[in-house]
C-alpha cells in the first residue's frame, strides 16, 4: 500500500479524475461527512466501476462481489450478536462484519478508519484472522436495504433486545442449566423443548424412549430458546427459518458438545439438543453386543486390505457408534484413516474428519474425490445418500481402499438391491463389496431390579425356534427376566442398550446373485440357507441370556 500519497492524490496522478472535479468533491466533503470516492460517483467525475478499481489498486484490498456479499447475509447479523456490534454502527462507519470460520470479513466504502479499528481489536477474538476488502457505494446500500427486509421492525428490535436481557438474567441461566443436569443425570441423549398453548413442555429421550422432564409457564419460553441461541451462536432475532449450532457444555465434571437444532412450529420454535460426550472412550465390539461369531468376521472385515463393508439401519440404531470402533480397532498408527461425516459426531485421535457442509457445495461427492489425492488406507463415509457417491465409492473400493459407509435400508440384504438401483453396475459391486450388516438398538434389562420371567407357550416356541440353530454357543439354561423398576432405572425397568446384528460376507453365491439381479427375498433365502442369523434371532438370543425381553425384539426386528 503506497503510504506517500493520499489517495486523492493518486487519482490526480492517474489524470482519471480533473482537479477541478476533486477540488469541488472537497469542498461537498467538508459540509457533508460522505466518503470523498461517494461523493466523485454523485459529481460523475469517474463511474464506480473504475474509482473501484483504482481504488484497490491503490490500497492493495480486493474489491468484494455482489454475489459474495449476498451469501454473508445471514452470517451478518449473527456476527453482530457475537460482537455486541449494532447494524446501525455499520452503516454510520461504512463498514460490513461477517465470520467464515477462522476469518472475519470486514468490507469497508474505503480504507477503514482509524476507530473501526480500534472497535475491531477489543471486540474480536485474538484467534481470528481479519481481511478487508472494498465494497462498491451501491453494493453497500443494497446489503443493507437487504438486512431491514430481513431483520424485524423496530418494535421487534426491542422485544429481542429485552429477550437478550431476560436470557442473561440468572432465573433463565439456571433453567437452562438445570435442565442440561437432569439430562445428564438420566442418562439421556437428547434434550427436546416443545412449545404450546399455555406452556412449554421439556423432553428427555432415555435408551431411544421419549420421556417428560417437566412443563414450564410459556412466559419463559422465548427466553430459553434465546439463551440457547446465544449459546449456540445462532441469530436470537431469527424466528422464520431453521437453525443449526453447536456448543460446549461442562455439566457434572464431564464435558459434552451439545448439538442444537431449532425449527420454527406452528405454537413457535421447537428445539432440540443432543448431547454428546467428548471424552469418548473407546469401545470393544463386545460391548456393543457383538456376538463372537459376528466380532471374528467384522474383525476381519476391518482388517481387510480393500472393499467396501456396509452398516444398514434406520436412524437412531447405532450405525456410528459401530463404525467409530471399527476405526478404533483398525487405528494402529499404521494406517491412514479419513472420515467424511454429517456431522462430525466424536473427535477421533489419529484420524482425519472432515465435515461436509451442502450449502457451499461440500457434499460427500466431492469430498471423496478431494480425500483421495491424500493417500488414504481406509475411508469412512458418513451416508451413501446418492448414486454419485456410490459411485466414487465403489471406485475407491477397487483402487485399494477400505471403505466404510452407511445406508438407510430395513434389512441387510435390502442394502445389495438398493446399491444396483442406485446405478451402480453389478459387476463392479460384485467385485468389491465386502460385507454388510444390518444392527438394531434394544434396551437393556437393569440389573438392579429385573426378575426371573415366566412365558406362556407361545412365547416360549418363538423363542426356540429362533435360537435353535445356536444353541450350541449358549452353555447355560435360558436365563429369562423381565422389567421391574427401582430407582437405579427410574422405574423403566431397563438401563442402556445394546445392539443386535445380522452379518453377512460375500461369497460367490452371493456375488452370482448380484450379477443375476436377485430380488431381496431371493437374496434373504439364500442366506438362511447358509445360517446367517438374522436380526431377530441375535436379539433372542439376547433374550436367552437374560440381557433384554421378547417384546424388545420382536417390536423391533419381529421378521
Amino acid at each position: 500500500m503506497s503510504t506517500a500519497r493520499t489517495f486523492d492524490q493518486y487519482l490526480e496522478g492517474t489524470g482519471l479524475v480533473a482537479a477541478e472535479a476533486l477540488k469541488n468533491a472537497r469542498l461537498l466533503q467538508q459540509q457533508q461527512p460522505t466518503p470523498l470516492p461517494t461523493l466523485l460517483i454523485r459529481l460523475g467525475a469517474l463511474s464506480e466501476e473504475v474509482l473501484y478499481q483504482e481504488m484497490s489498486r491503490y490500497s492493495g484490498m480486493p474489491i468484494i462481489s455482489d454475489e459474495a456479499l449476498h451469501a454473508a447475509q445471514t452470517g451478518f447479523a449473527t456476527t453482530l450478536t457475537r460482537l455486541g456490534l449494532q447494524t446501525s454502527w455499520c452503516q454510520t462507519q461504512g463498514v460490513i462484519l461477517w465470520q467464515e470460520g477462522e476469518v472475519l470479513h470486514c468490507a469497508g466504502k474505503e480504507a477503514i478508519k482509524a476507530n473501526v479499528l480500534e472497535v475491531l481489536r477489543l471486540k474480536v477474538p485474538a484467534e481470528l484472522r481479519l481481511q478487508h476488502w472494498l465494497v462498491r457505494p451501491s453494493t453497500f446500500e443494497a446489503f443493507f436495504a437487504a438486512q431491514e427486509r430481513r431483520e424485524p421492525k423496530a418494535a421487534m428490535t426491542g422485544d429481542v433486545m429485552h429477550l437478550r436481557e431476560l436470557a442473561e438474567e440468572g432465573p433463565i441461566i439456571e433453567l437452562v442449566n438445570t435442565m442440561l443436569s437432569q439430562a445428564v443425570t438420566r442418562r439421556a441423549s437428547d434434550i427436546h423443548i416443545e412449545p404450546g398453548e399455555y406452556e412449554f413442555t421439556v423432553r428427555l429421550r432415555i435408551d431411544g424412549v421419549m420421556q417428560d422432564l417437566t412443563q414450564m409457564p410459556l412466559d419463559k419460553f422465548d427466553a430459553t430458546v434465546c439463551r440457547i441461541k446465544i449459546l449456540s451462536q445462532l441469530d436470537i432475532a431469527e424466528r422464520r427459518l431453521p437453525q443449526d449450532g453447536r456448543m460446549t457444555a461442562r455439566v457434572n465434571s464431564e464435558v459434552f458438545d451439545v448439538r442444537v437444532s431449532i425449527i420454527p412450529s406452528a405454537m413457535g420454535e421447537s428445539v432440540v439438543m443432543r448431547l454428546l460426550r467428548q471424552d469418548r472412550k473407546p469401545y470393544h465390539l463386545e460391548d456393543l453386543g457383538m456376538m463372537s461369531d459376528h466380532s471374528e468376521l467384522f474383525r476381519q472385515w476391518i482388517k481387510s486390505p480393500n472393499g467396501i463393508v456396509l452398516v444398514t439401519g434406520p436412524t437412531g440404531s447405532g450405525k456410528t457408534t459401530t463404525l467409530y470402533t471399527a476405526l478404533d480397532i483398525g487405528n494402529d498408527g499404521l494406517n491412514k484413516i479419513i472420515t467424511v461425516e454429517d456431522p462430525v459426531e466424536y473427535r477421533l485421535k489419529g484420524i482425519t474428519q472432515l465435515q461436509v457442509n451442502a450449502d457451499i457445495g461440500f457434499t460427500f461427492a466431492s469430498a471423496l474425490r478431494s480425500i483421495l489425492r491424500h493417500d488414504p488406507d481406509v475411508v469412512l463415509i458418513g451416508e451413501i445418500r446418492d448414486q454419485e457417491t456410490a459411485a466414487i465409492a465403489v471406485q475407491s473400493a477397487l483402487t485399494g481402499h477400505l471403505v466404510f459407509s452407511t445406508l438407510h435400508t430395513n434389512s441387510a440384504a435390502g442394502a445389495v438391491t438398493r446399491l444396483v438401483d442406485m446405478g451402480i453396475e453389478p459387476f463392479l459391486l460384485s467385485s468389491s463389496l465386502k460385507g454388510v450388516m444390518a444392527q438394531r438398538l434394544v434396551r437393556c434389562l437393569c440389573e438392579h431390579c429385573a426378575a426371573p420371567a415366566e412365558i406362556d407357550q407361545e412365547t416360549h416356541r418363538v423363542l426356540l425356534e429362533g435360537v435353535k440353530h445356536w444353541r450350541d454357543k449358549l452353555v447355560e439354561q435360558p436365563r429369562l427376566r423381565r422389567p421391574v423398576g427401582c430407582p437405579h432405572c427410574m422405574q423403566t425397568g431397563f438401563t442402556g442398550r445394546i445392539a443386535i446384528y445380522e452379518l453377512f460376507d460375500v461369497d460367490s453365491t452371493l456375488q452370482h446373485q448380484i450379477l443375476t439381479h436377485a430380488s431381496e427375498v431371493d437374496i434373504v433365502d439364500k442366506l438362511r440357507q447358509r445360517n446367517i442369523r438374522s436380526l431377530r434371532d441375535d436379539g433372542l438370543l439376547k433374550v436367552w441370556q437374560g440381557i433384554t425381553t421378547v417384546e424388545e425384539v420382536l417390536s423391533l426386528a419381529g421378521t
